[in-house]
């Protein structure tokens, strides 16, 4: 079952669906290039009168999560979403695993007022409720702090609208400290026993320290081997304080010598805006028919088979300096020439959350990511010419 947003669709997921005829609800209006596609809609009264013990749920967009509430309050599937969408409660739920973490959640009212000598520099600020890093930032000192919150305002004002409040919320910030260390993203799911299942394994690249943006994020043999063993654990350990089952994750670690520390768990879903893809071009996993099938896929023959290339992808977004209804048009023909070997190019409606593109392509090395990471997207747009005055 797929609550499915019309945001941004996965052409891979599509696929599935309608071979498989999973049931789906739609959530928003649809045109005909998703209407034709023979799916097999159901109505709400249809779609979570058919959930069971037994039925996996998925959604496209954390917006979902909404609509699961107002239907299935009282399920499992919300309950756990609900839970693990507030980062102050994951931290809570988590302390006994990860007892010398830092943290702690103000009221975005209260955070001019916080005294900085108590504030154990550097540390992460960010929304409670949150998606794609709108509005994380890092601090290293208290030279840093007033900057940074009034970034992470200003990108919480740019943002409203733009997600349901069970998706991005603005009331409480939470104050962590800044975990140190190669960062992976993982998608899975956990298995009607409860058995975690990795499906992909990603590392995300920065520009510098203080960069959080989602931009590129890769995969590679040695990527997988250097963090599979210890997000299956992460998995395992996470299992003991929620006994999730048939339930889909997409979480985030970090890793330095020996600590692995999450930072966050994204629930009933894959990497956002079908950037899971990743995985189907470098690989050739298909983690969504894994999902619904409730398989495992064979890492080892996996590993074997892999070449010694690095596969990513870009997340191109329109810069939030620039005004969207400013924005003319997108050069798609010129920007694929930054990439060495392009898989896949994917236009998007910037219109709708200033995501233009999503890039999956091959490499020898990082070299080119590297430079990927620096690249300037404003020789791409054509901004429209204001009327003078």
């Amino acid at each position: 079952m797929i609550i499915l947003n019309e945001s941004i669709v996965s052409p891979i997921l599509l696929k599935v669906l309608v071979e498989e005829q999973i049931p789906v609800l739609e959530q928003g209006q649809w045109g005909d290039a998703i209407t034709n596609k023979k799916l097999n809609i159901k109505n709400d009264t249809e779609f979570f009168k058919s959930m069971g013990m037994e039925q996996r749920i998925l959604t496209n967009s954390e917006n979902g999560i909404t609509l699961l509430g107002h239907f299935q309050p009282d399920s499992n599937e919300y309950i756990w979403s609900k839970l693990l969408k507030d980062k102050g409660e994951v931290r809570k739920l988590t302390k006994s695993l990860y007892p010398d973490f830092h943290f702690q959640d103000i009221d975005l009212s209260m955070i001019d007022d916080m005294d900085k000598d108590r504030i154990p520099f550097p540390v992460v600020i960010k929304p409670n409720i949150g998606y794609s890093s709108v509005g994380v930032h890092k601090v290293k000192n208290e030279q840093d702090w007033d900057i940074a919150v009034a970034q992470l305002k200003e990108d919480l004002l740019l943002s409203d609208g733009l997600y349901d409040s069970d998706v991005v919320g603005s009331q409480t910030i939470l104050i962590e400290e800044w975990i140190q260390g190669e960062e992976y993203a993982i998608d899975g799911y956990y298995n009607q026993d409860g058995e975690p299942v990795i499906l992909n394994v990603f590392k995300r690249l920065f520009k510098d320290d203080y960069d959080t943006s989602d931009r590129i994020y890769y995969t590679s043999k040695v990527a997988i081997n250097e963090i599979y063993d210890d997000a299956l654990t992460f998995m395992k350990n996470i299992q003991t304080v929620l006994p999730l089952s048939n339930y889909a994750v997409h979480f985030e670690i970090r890793k330095k010598g020996d600590r692995v520390i999450p930072i966050e768990i994204n629930p009933l879903r894959f990497a956002g805006a079908g950037t899971t893809d990743l995985g189907y071009h470098a690989y050739g996993m298909n983690m969504y028919e894994h999902y619904f099938a409730g398989t495992k896929p064979d890492w080892n023959s996996i590993l074997a088979e892999m070449d010694d290339a690095t596969y990513s992808f870009f997340f191109a977004e329109v810069p939030l300096e620039i005004n969207l209804e400013e924005v003319a048009h997108i050069d798609h023909d010129g920007l694929q020439h930054e990439f060495e070997q392009v898989l896949e190019y994917r236009q998007l409606p910037f219109q709708n959350d200033r995501s233009l593109a999503i890039i999956f392509y091959r490499s020898e090395n990082l070299n080119n990511n590297r430079q990927l990471l620096h690249l300037d997207l404003l020789p791409y747009l054509t901004i429209k010419q204001l009327a003078l005055t």
